[in-house]
């Protein structure tokens, strides 16, 4: 009976944390339909950044970049408070990550982060690598997706160790922006229709039992 117990609670407990959870990218300036579009190769400690402006809010759990990592790397994705709109430059994102090295151009992207742009904000966004070099692609020309906007006029950001943002110039660099959604059951209603039919399975099996004796 206790081994029925213990089977009925482990049902109840897989039924009641269920989660169907997936990935949805929310802004991606690849898309933009730009006149001039240029892949540029930046060496260590110098890299471009996207400056992007919010009218809501926005969560994110992961940024994407699309670049060529041309040597193995250390990378770090950046968020800063842009001096474009007359922010104070400061880093409030870093998020270093290792990559093998992959000489195709491609999206790569941050760690699981949880970050959230507020709207009426500018932000400078983007990668840094530590050796090597970089090879991205950006266009010229603003693009706006689901509230945000990417502004023709990228920030520069240096100093691996200590990055700092401005030097702005007139692209705007390939990027994306990636937020997790979940349908999760609601917990007291998904707990107890798992102790419901965990308790209908262990009567059963004792009626049975009982039955049998």
């Amino acid at each position: 009976m206790k081994t029925t117990l213990s089977r009925c609670a482990i049902a109840a407990f897989l039924l009641g944390t269920s989660a169907l959870a997936h990935a949805t990218v929310v802004f991606d300036s690849s898309l933009g339909a730009y006149g001039t579009t240029t892949s540029e190769m930046r060496g260590s400690d110098r890299n471009y950044a996207a400056v992007l402006s919010f009218s809501r809010d926005v969560k994110v759990s992961q940024i994407g970049v699309f670049i060529s990592v041309d040597n193995a790397q250390d990378v770090k994705f950046l968020i800063f408070d842009s001096k474009q709109s007359g922010g104070t430059g400061s880093v409030l994102l870093s998020d270093q990550k290792s990559f093998a090295q992959n000489t195709t151009q491609t999206f790569i992207y941050s760690d699981l982060i949880d970050f959230t742009f507020l709207a009426n904000h500018t932000y400078d966004v983007g990668i840094l690598g530590s050796t090597g070099s970089l090879t991205g692609f950006w266009g010229v020309g603003d693009y706006t997706q689901n509230g945000i906007t990417g502004i023709s006029n990228n920030a520069n950001i240096s100093h691996f160790n200590a990055p700092t943002t401005g030097d702005y110039a007139g692209v705007l660099p390939y990027i994306q922006l990636v937020t997790a959604d979940a349908k999760v059951p609601e917990p007291v209603s998904a707990a107890l229709f798992g102790l419901g039919l965990a308790g209908l399975a262990c009567a059963r099996r004792k009626a049975k039992q009982s039955g049998n004796a």
